[in-house]
Formats: C-alpha cells, sequence, structure tokens
C-alpha cells in the first residue's frame, strides 16, 4: 500500500510510501485523507520523508484534502519534507498554506 495509517494520541499519522507523488496516486491519496478525516476537528500529519518528486496533481491532492480538513474544524500538518519538494513548496507560496514542520513530535506538539 502506498499510504500507512498510525493513530497516535492527539492526531493521525499517515506516512505516504511513494518517491514519486504523481497523477497516478493522486485521487487515492485524496480520498485516503478524506477517509481519514471523517471525525469532528480531525488533526492529520503527512509524513512525506520518502517523497522525492511530486507534481501538480498531487498538490492539487494534498491542497482539496487541506480544505476538507478544514471545513471540519481540523488541523493538518506536512513533515519531513525533502528538500526538492520544500523548494516546489516555496516557489508556489504553498508554505504559506499549509503547516510544516521539521518532524513528527514538532507536529504533534504544535497542533491543538
Amino acid at each position: 500500500m502506498n499510504y500507512k495509517k498510525q493513530v497516535l494520541d492527539n492526531a493521525t499519522l499517515i506516512t505516504v510510501n511513494l518517491s514519486e507523488a504523481g497523477l497516478n496516486q493522486s485521487e487515492e491519496f485524496k480520498n485516503f485523507i478524506y477517509d481519514n478525516s471523517s471525525a469532528s476537528e480531525p488533526k492529520l500529519v503527512i509524513d512525506m520523508s520518502n517523497i522525492k518528486y511530486m507534481d501538480s496533481s498531487f498538490i492539487g491532492a494534498l491542497v482539496a484534502g487541506l480544505k476538507h480538513v478544514l471545513s471540519k474544524n481540523g488541523e493538518m500538518g506536512l513533515v519531513n519534507i525533502q528538500d526538492d519538494v520544500l523548494a516546489l513548496f516555496e516557489l508556489t507560496r504553498l508554505d504559506k498554506v499549509f503547516k510544516i514542520y521539521d518532524s513528527v513530535e514538532d507536529a504533534l506538539i504544535n497542533l491543538k
């Protein structure tokens, strides 16, 4: 499976097990986020440590997932983003849209 879910004390950790995240995975990923944020005020932490390349369709799935989580008064944080992917977020100014943390621990502390 491309995604792993782990329920933590105050959040759900989703680990993306893809080195290249693109069109072929984007719909499945969006649905995975939706399925795991059905609770009231969901808190998701997305571990992106395995992703070396991400295209616009996968970014779109992330944005759709964030909008879904926010619509339920929840929070979503991204962690362990590799430098090339982080540069893409900075170039598109999505680093201002998403909460980005260095580690899962940092995200858990900051997501209330």
